[in-house]
């Protein structure tokens, strides 16, 4: 008997480029926006969380996201799903620097 998938973390942080705090905010939400779209649209997302940072830390990110996938052949497939290809163009521009993890759940803390 083969064993079943384990979920998938997928974690992404950016840094953003605005030059202001109402930038920042602005791009942010924007962004928030987006992924906010993909909850039920993507194949073995089981869940997404999404928010800006609201800790003053200079070694703090601007915005993270949060995905849990069913497995790992859904989050590669997530990677070239068209709208995640959108989300990537829209925040190309608007960051400075970009964070991933990726780790593997174990089935029984689900």
């Amino acid at each position: 008997m083969m064993a079943a998938a384990s979920p998938i973390v997928h974690l992404v942080f950016w840094k953003l480029n605005g030059e202001t705090a109402e930038m920042k905010q602005s791009q942010a939400s924007k962004i928030i926006e987006a992924f906010l779209t993909l909850k039920t649209k993507i194949d073995g997302l089981m869940k997404l969380e999404i928010g800006r940072n609201c800790v003053d830390h200079p070694d703090a990110w601007d915005v993270s996201v949060y995905m849990v996938f069913s497995s790992l052949t859904l989050l590669e497939a997530y990677q070239t799903h068209p709208m995640h290809l959108d989300i990537k163009k829209l925040v190309g521009p608007m960051r400075l620097d970009r964070g991933q993890v990726d780790f593997e759940l174990n089935p029984n803390d689900v």
